[in-house]
């Protein structure tokens, strides 16, 4: 039995700390990481002084443990031993958080499951009410401009909007188709919630971000194939109003979605016109990680090396070739991680598709019902792990609490469907 300080400190304050994590991503890095670590660290305590060590024993978290070894074998390989380490070694509070993420489901899935869909619903309806009058009045509500015919809401500067709306877009439907049936919200919220469905696709397409676009379309595809027809119908209305603002404002914010990106996947070469890896820049940066990846193909030059590395001579490749990270998960994983951590998140993909197409065998060959929540977050997991796309960093701390703010979730679903199958 738990006495009343450790239900405030194992249950409670991880409990708020979670519910509240869509709105702190919004905030940028800082908050949601320190609520995660907090989350993690209370965690660690309760699984030692209540011994929760079931929790450690599953396939995901073992899975996720050999990875972060592999991360440190590559930092402590590298020749910028504490500057990959500092990556590293934290990397272990992702998988902690995923595991107090289940934990508080299997203590209250109902209230944190409605809790959880509140504050997203809170979320993107401020961002799409800002979004929009933003892309109308060129300044949004706390007066950031438009950047280069781009809307960035809350995040000002940071053209994150688009990342933040279509890598959290399968997960919130997932939460809404969850608690829809049996209903367990008011019909209020249920038509709010149509409403952002609509809206999601067509403020990414505002943001400008080509990459965020092509996953939001990905997540469209993926759970229209399992999805009842009311959602079918709410995505037709999306595709419907994105084909009237292509149409109808090509020389504004579709410019950047097609008239920049024809432009830039080409090149004038000595022989003629040639194709470039998404844009020359791009293409830059692949070359000189690759670069780096042939002298370091086993374990890598280290997670976060890329900054450094690329600045060495032998792997400048142009004026624009060293930046932060090389824009492509999987180059900076060989660049950074070799061969091992490539293959590692690679093959995860691979079972992720795998997964994915044995779900669609399922529903269409032998007609078992498929969960839609789990289909919703195993879409969240193929959209970050996506292979041939533009991408950012694959280390990044916001873009990490994204990729692992899912994985809770589906331990629990999983174990759930697990349980009612003995």
């Amino acid at each position: 039995m738990y006495s009343t300080r450790e239900i405030l400190f194992f249950n409670k304050i991880p409990f708020c700390l979670t519910v509240l994590m869509p709105i702190f991503l919004v905030t940028g890095p800082f908050l949601p990481d320190l609520a995660i670590s907090i989350c993690s660290v209370l965690f660690l305590i309760n699984s030692y002084k209540n011994k929760l060590i079931n929790y450690y024993k599953n396939i995901f978290f073992i899975v996720f443990f050999f990875f972060y070894i592999c991360l440190n074998i590559s930092a402590l390989l590298s020749s910028n031993i504490i500057f990959s380490l500092e990556t590293s070694l934290p990397y272990i509070r992702y998988g902690i958080f995923s595991l107090s993420t289940w934990y508080l489901l299997n203590n209250d899935e109902g209230k944190l499951l409605k809790y959880f869909f509140y504050s997203f619903l809170c979320v993107f309806s401020f961002l799409i009410i800002d979004g929009i009058y933003q892309a109308f009045n060129k300044y949004n509500l706390f007066n950031y401009p438009l950047l280069n015919n781009r809307v960035s809401s809350f995040f000002g500067d940071e053209l994150i909007l688009g990342s933040f709306l279509s890598r959290n877009y399968p997960f919130f439907i997932g939460l809404f188709l969850f608690l829809l049936n049996p209903c367990k919200i008011s019909k209020k919220i249920i038509y709010l919630t149509y409403t952002i469905l609509v809206f999601i696709p067509v403020l990414v397409f505002l943001s400008g971000e080509r990459s965020s676009l092509f996953y939001t379309i990905i997540a469209m595809i993926c759970i229209s194939l399992f999805s009842p027809r009311y959602v079918k119908f709410f995505f037709l209305i999306s595709t419907f109003l994105l084909s009237i603002i292509s149409f109808t404002n090509y020389g504004n914010f579709a410019n950047r979605i097609f008239g920049e990106t024809k432009i830039q996947l080409t090149i004038d070469t000595q022989e003629g016109k040639r194709l470039n890896i998404f844009s020359k820049v791009h293409e830059d940066h692949y070359k000189s990680a690759i670069k780096i990846f042939k002298d370091n193909v086993i374990t890598g030059a280290g997670p976060r090396s890329f900054r450094i590395k690329c600045s060495e001579d032998k792997y400048i490749i142009s004026n624009q070739s060293c930046v932060t990270h090389p824009h492509n998960t999987y180059v900076q994983l060989l660049s950074e991680t070799g061969i091992i951590g490539f293959l590692y998140i690679f093959i995860i993909f691979l079972i992720l598709c795998f997964y994915f197409f044995k779900m669609i065998y399922e529903k269409y060959l032998l007609n078992h019902e498929i969960n839609l929540f789990k289909v919703c977050l195993l879409t969240s997991f193929v959209i970050t792990l996506w292979p041939v796309i533009p991408s950012g960093n694959f280390f990044s701390n916001w873009l990490n609490i994204i990729y692992y703010l899912p994985v809770g979730f589906f331990i629990w679903i999983y174990k759930k469907e697990q349980k009612t199958k003995i």
